[in-house]
């Protein structure tokens, strides 16, 4: 018998598979629910922050922006109807990325994202995503020091 905790971790494992690495987006309808909320921190980007559309538009941006985007679990942690993912994200800038030209440069960042689940659904996101570091790694904006962040 599966617990509610493993179900939720199964879940939340294929989203990200599903739809991050695979940019399967009509899979969002399967484990998104229709009023979805997302609490990110202040993005370079904008898109809803709520409803599928949220999700939808952040993948497509990343993806469009570098097509051999990837998130590796590096862990997840279920409680009740929560579960917490901690990814490294992968890429090469190698497409335009929210409005960014690519460098054709490589970035590997942390990523830690907590959901919340209902019958199976995704309803709450909330996220920290090393956006400082990514943008360093691709050229956006200047590493400390003036060297490369690597």
């Amino acid at each position: 018998m599966t617990t509610e905790q493993e179900r939720n971790t199964a879940i939340v494992l294929r989203m990200f598979d599903e739809t991050w690495n695979r940019g399967n987006l009509a899979f969002i309808d399967e484990v998104i629910a229709d009023d979805f909320r997302d609490y990110p921190p202040k993005r370079f980007f904008t898109t809803p922050l709520q409803g599928k559309q949220s999700l939808y538009d952040a993948v497509k941006g990343f993806r469009e922006g570098a097509s051999d985007f990837h998130f590796e679990a590096l862990r997840t942690v279920a409680e009740g109807d929560h579960v917490t993912y901690l990814g490294r994200a992968t890429g090469t800038h190698d497409g335009t990325f929210f409005g960014v030209p690519p460098s054709g440069k490589p970035f590997s960042v942390l990523g830690i994202n907590e959901f919340h689940l209902e019958e199976g659904k995704i309803v709450e996101r909330w996220g920290v995503f090393d956006v400082m570091g990514m943008m360093m790694q691709i050229g956006l904006i200047p590493a400390p020091g003036g060297g490369d962040h690597g």
